[in-house]
């Protein structure tokens, strides 16, 4: 539960320890794995809340920008990297947006670099969560982190009604759950 300082892809960022320390012979993966540079420390986490707070104000400048633009796209998270160097808008579009005019906006009131990432309807499903048909939280908010392609065939071998909007997901997808019992159904 220690608060740590790790070098990631995105930056220096904040975090918090999950487990006890491990060998790294017990992670398989092609992906570097970056350090941590040192314990928080009570600057460090008075600069995190600082953020989080200038991250609200942020969110708000540029949901009022998006809004002025006429920008076909929702803004879904905001955060700054812990030393500012970068800041993160997170947003789902269905189509491609030219945000250039938003993004000159942005980097001229706050003063840093800017990245504006597109997310799709799954991963915007995953973001928000949400009870699936099932009861339980939908996969994607508790433990997917890709998503297979699903067909209306998995459905067909499953022999359920094809009724679209009934099996699909808070995304408007497909639900996930075709893909876990399809192998059996194509054996059967």
């Amino acid at each position: 539960d220690d608060l740590v300082i790790v070098e990631t892809v995105q930056g220096i960022e904040i975090g918090r320890v999950a487990t006890e320390v491990r060998p790294i012979a017990d992670f398989a993966s092609s992906l570097e794995l970056k350090p941590i540079l040192r314990k928080a420390d009570e600057d460090d986490k008075r600069r995190y809340q600082q953020n989080i707070e200038d991250a609200k104000i942020a969110h708000e400048f540029c949901v009022a920008k998006i809004k002025e633009l006429g920008l076909e796209m929702v803004l879904l998270s905001t955060e700054y990297s812990l030393d500012r160097s970068k800041a993160l808008f997170v947003y789902y579009s269905e189509n491609r947006v030219d945000f250039r005019d938003l993004l000159k906006a942005l980097a001229s009131q706050l003063h840093t670099r800017i990245e504006l990432r597109q997310i799709g309807s799954r991963d915007k499903a995953k973001i928000v969560g949400g009870i699936g048909i099932c009861g339980f939280p939908i996969c994607c908010s508790t433990f997917l982190n890709e998503f297979d392609g699903i067909s209306i065939s998995r459905a067909k071998n499953q022999m359920l009604a094809l009724n679209i909007p009934k099996l699909s997901g808070h995304c408007g997808k497909l639900i996930c759950c075709l893909k876990y019992e399809d192998d059996y159904y194509s054996e059967a």
